[in-house]
């Protein structure tokens, strides 16, 4: 297929930093920048899908704020991981009722990690709930969900910057980072949670910034480091966070 005057945009992972992508978002709609495709890993999933079944930016970040992803009714005992991932299939559904990619206003593709061959797997068609659901479980803390005879979790561990689809299309790709490496020093690094954390975020900034290059627009607020993934507390500044810096980036490209 030739590439034509098409927009992409690309959604990394980043648990509740994916607030910054809903106010990217803001600031795409505001200057009138309608992507073609979407691509996203965990969060950028869930908000890439959203957006691309039609909902605005103010009502993805209703979502976020309001879906509580941690209640102790989504903890599970028996399974491979803290959280039941599949506990969400209902809220999604409300907001997803067709259940099915081709629903979508915009070709959206999802990116996960099969446990079992070690690769990404990418979905674009079929059902759309349970690809949600898998990109979005983060190994340790989410279960994984067998579908399609595929073991699934968190598309991050194995492509947090989930590009390659969008450049079979698109010749104009923005692409939204939420996993920047922050300053820290031998002081910040005396426990063994924080030396885990730090060489986590650092394998996959490794594996990701090779393809920073092939973006138009690349937004990545340098702060948002700072911010815990799976802590609600600072929404409202991440969310500002993406929004000011993707109105910086885009007002240059576009």
């Amino acid at each position: 297929m030739e590439k034509s005057n098409t927009i992409g945009l690309v959604l990394s992972g980043g648990g509740y930093r994916g607030l910054a992508h809903i106010g990217v978002l803001k600031a795409m709609e505001e200057l009138g920048i309608k992507p073609n495709y979407i691509s996203g890993t965990s969060a950028g999933a869930i908000v890439g899908s959203l957006y691309a079944a039609g909902y605005s930016w103010q009502d993805i970040f209703d979502f976020f704020t309001k879906t509580e992803l941690f209640s102790l009714s989504n903890y599970t005992i028996l399974k491979p991981g803290l959280i039941d991932g599949t506990k969400f299939e209902n809220t999604l559904k409300t907001y997803l009722e067709a259940d099915s990619f081709e629903s979508l206003k915009i070709p959206m593709y999802i990116a996960t990690t099969d446990l079992l061959d070690g690769k990404t797997h990418f979905f674009h068609k079929g059902n759309i709930i349970k690809p949600i659901i898998a990109s979005s479980s983060v190994p340790g803390v989410f279960a994984p969900v067998s579908y399609k005879e595929l073991f699934l979790c968190d598309g991050g561990v194995t492509n947090n910057f989930p590009i390659e689809p969008l450049q079979v299309y698109c010749d104009k790709i923005i692409g939204v980072y939420l996993n920047s490496l922050v300053e820290t020093s031998t002081e910040g690094l005396k426990s063994t949670k924080s030396v885990l954390e730090r060489a986590y975020r650092i394998s996959r900034v490794n594996a990701s910034e090779g393809k920073f290059k092939d973006c138009h627009v690349f937004i990545a607020p340098k702060d948002l480091g700072n911010y815990e993934v799976f802590s609600k507390k600072h929404i409202q500044e991440i969310f500002e966070m993406g929004y000011q810096e993707a109105k910086l980036k885009l007002k240059e490209e576009f």
